[in-house]
C-alpha cells in the first residue's frame, strides 16, 4: 500500500515485486522516450533558426514535453518506481517484452476525456450503462466493484448516481489511479495533452486541469476506494460485491473469456449483476478468440449468467476538442444475473511456466524460429553499415543466407533502415 495525497492505494497484484518491476521498466521507458524527443526537439531548433514560426512551434513543444516529464515523475513519486534498488538489467528486458498498447501513458487521452474535456462522450457512454441496469429489480446495487475502471469516471459517475454502499475501482496501471484518486477527491492535476493531429499550433501541447465535476469526498454515506491490481486475478474472496462493471475491457484482456467469466462469476454474490459496456473488437493470434457478439453472450450464459439486457450503440471515441482526429465505436452493454456459482478453471498468468520458473527448458516453435531470423537479419544490416556499402552491396552479403531473391532482400533492408531511421533522412 501506498499514499497518494490523503488516499491510500493498496498494491494488490498477485506477484508484487514482479509487478513493481514491469511498472519500473514503462517508467524508465516513458522517461527515455521524453529524453528521445527532447534531443530531437532541440536538434530541431538549431536547424529552423531562420524560420521564426516553426522555430517557436518547437520550441514550444519541447517545453511542453519537459514539464510533462516533470509531472509524470510527480504523480509517480509515491510509488518510487525509479528506486536504485529495482534491478536494472531485469526492467530493460521487461521493457523489451511489455505490450507497447499497455504502456505507462497509453491510456493518457482516456484521462483527458474522463476529467478535461465537454464533448459528450462521458454521458454518451454512461446513457448505454443506465439502460441496461433498467432491468435492476434490486432495492439498490449495493457494493460496486469495476474491473479495468482506467481513469475512473464510470465508477464515478455510478457512485454519484446509483450510491452504492462501498465502490471499488481496480486498474493495474498505477498512473491512471494516482491521477483518479486525486481527481475524484477534489485535487485538480494538471497534465500535458499532446493531440495527435492538433488544430493549431497552440494546441501541439494543451496543458489541462483535470478535475471532477463533484468531488465525492462530500458524500459522507458511502466510501469509494481505489486498488492496484490484476482484472484477471481479482484479489477479493467470493461473493463479495453485488455488483461488478467491466467497462472496456472484456476485448483486450490477454485471458481467454472463458476463464475470464467465472472470474466475474466468483465475485458477485446470489442474484448479483454483472454489467459490461465497450466495444467487441478482438485481435488474437488464435481465431478461436476473436469471438463475435453471439458467441460473448454465450459465454456469458455458460458462466452462470442469465442475461437481462443488451444495448448496442454507436458513441464518440476520444474525440479531443483540439485535436482534427478523432473517432466512433460501437458498443455492445449487457447486464446479467448471477444465477449458479462457477468456480474459475486457473489462475490466470500473462507469462508462461519456462518465462517465471528459470530452470524450465524454453520451447522452441514457429514464431521463435522467425522472430530469431528476423532479429539476427536486423542485427547482420545494421552491422555492415560502415559509411561505405550501398544497399545493393549489403543485399549481397546477406542474400544468399536467407534464401532471398535480390528484390526482397532490398526490400527487407529498406525496411529495417527506415525503421532504425524513422525520424528523418540521415538520422542514423
Amino acid at each position: 500500500m501506498f499514499a497518494n495525497g490523503g488516499a491510500h492505494i493498496p498494491w494488490l497484484f498477485p506477484a508484487p515485486d514482479t509487478a513493481q518491476l514491469e511498472w519500473s521498466a514503462r517508467y524508465r521507458g516513458f522517461l527515455k522516450v521524453n529524453a528521445d524527443r527532447h534531443n530531437r526537439l532541440n536538434r530541431a531548433l538549431t536547424e529552423v533558426r531562420d524560420v521564426p514560426a516553426t522555430r517557436q512551434r518547437i520550441y514550444n513543444t519541447l517545453r511542453s514535453h519537459r514539464q510533462h516529464r516533470n509531472q509524470i515523475m510527480s504523480l509517480l513519486a509515491p510509488i518510487g518506481l525509479d528506486a536504485d534498488d529495482l534491478v536494472p538489467a531485469m526492467t530493460r528486458v521487461l521493457q523489451e517484452k511489455l505490450p507497447k498498447n499497455q504502456g505507462l501513458t497509453s491510456y493518457s487521452d482516456n484521462v483527458f476525456r474522463d476529467w478535461a474535456w465537454s464533448n459528450g462522450e462521458n454521458d454518451a457512454i454512461f446513457e448505454a450503462i443506465e439502460e441496461v441496469l433498467r432491468v435492476d429489480q434490486r432495492d439498490g446495487i449495493g457494493s460496486v466493484l469495476t474491473l479495468g475502471a482506467g481513469a475512473c469516471r464510470i465508477p464515478y459517475d455510478l457512485h454519484r448516481k446509483y450510491a452504492p454502499s462501498l465502490s471499488v475501482a481496480l486498474d493495474f496501471n498505477p498512473l491512471l489511479m494516482l491521477i483518479a484518486s486525486r481527481v475524484i477527491s477534489g485535487c485538480p492535476v494538471p497534465l500535458y495533452e499532446f493531440p495527435i493531429a492538433p488544430l493549431d499550433d497552440a494546441a501541439a501541447g494543451v496543458l489541462q486541469h483535470c478535475r471532477a465535476p463533484v468531488a465525492l469526498g462530500d458524500y459522507s454515506d458511502s466510501t469509494f476506494e481505489f486498488v492496484l491490481g490484476d482484472a484477471t486475478n481479482p484479489p477479493f474472496a467470493r461473493h463479495s460485491f453485488d455488483t461488478v462493471v467491466t467497462p472496456w475491457l472484456i476485448d483486450i484482456l490477454s485471458q481467454d473469456l472463458r476463464d475470464f467469466f467465472p472470474q466475474v462469476n466468483r465475485l458477485l454474490s446470489k442474484d448479483g449483476i454483472w454489467v459490461n459496456t465497450g466495444p467487441l473488437a478482438f485481435i488474437d493470434d488464435d481465431p478461436c478468440r476473436c469471438y463475435s457478439e453471439a458467441e460473448v453472450i454465450g459465454i456469458v450464459e455458460e458462466s452462470g449468467f442469465e442475461l437481462l439486457a443488451v444495448d448496442q450503440r454507436t458513441v464518440p471515441y476520444l474525440q479531443s476538442p483540439h485535436s482534427a482526429h478523432g473517432r466512433v465505436e460501437r458498443i455492445v452493454s449487457f447486464a446479467a444475473k448471477k444465477r449458479i456459482d462457477v468456480e474459475p478453471a486457473t489462475t490466470a498468468s500473462a507469462l508462461p511456466d519456462w518465462i517465471l520458473e528459470t530452470t524450465l527448458p524454453v520451447p522452441t516453435n514457429t514464431e521463435t524460429t522467425l522472430a530469431s531470423s528476423s532479429y539476427l537479419l536486423t542485427a547482420q544490416v545494421l552491422a555492415a553499415i560502415d559509411g561505405k556499402r550501398s544497399i545493393n552491396a549489403i543485399a549481397k552479403l546477406v542474400a544468399r543466407e536467407y534464401g532471398l531473391s535480390r528484390e526482397e532482400c532490398i526490400h527487407a533492408i529498406r525496411r529495417i533502415l527506415m525503421e532504425a531511421g524513422r525520424t528523418r533522412p540521415n538520422s542514423f
